[in-house]
């Protein structure tokens, strides 16, 4: 066999994009909001309480938006709950997530 075919094939951007994100959630200090009640409302705050902006975002009706922060809808389609997770993941804890990606990766951020 040759060298060539004892070598190892190199990963993928993906993966290790995925392998980051994995290790930059493993340093948060709290968990992220797991309900999607607790998501809508987390994400409201940092969109400054703008349920038109939200819907937006999500793919939904600024109703809609509205039923989960009051409460009056509690389980989520699965598309709108991957959403919700994506998006509640990647806005939770910037302050802990910024130090991380610079651990990571000095010169890519």
């Amino acid at each position: 066999m040759s060298d060539h075919e004892h070598q190892q094939p190199t990963p993928t951007r993906g993966k290790i994009l995925d392998a980051l994100t994995r290790a930059e959630r493993a340093t948060y200090t709290r968990p992220a909001p797991k309900s999607a009640t607790a998501q809508v409302k987390f994400l409201l705050t940092r969109m400054k309480d703008s349920t038109k902006d939200l819907a937006a975002r999500l793919g939904v009706s600024r109703r809609t938006v509205q039923r989960y922060r009051a409460g009056q809808i509690k389980t989520p389609q699965k598309k709108l709950q991957a959403i919700l997770v994506e998006e509640t993941e990647s806005e939770w804890q910037p302050q802990v997530s910024d130090p991380a990606h610079l651990r990571c990766a000095p010169g890519a951020w």
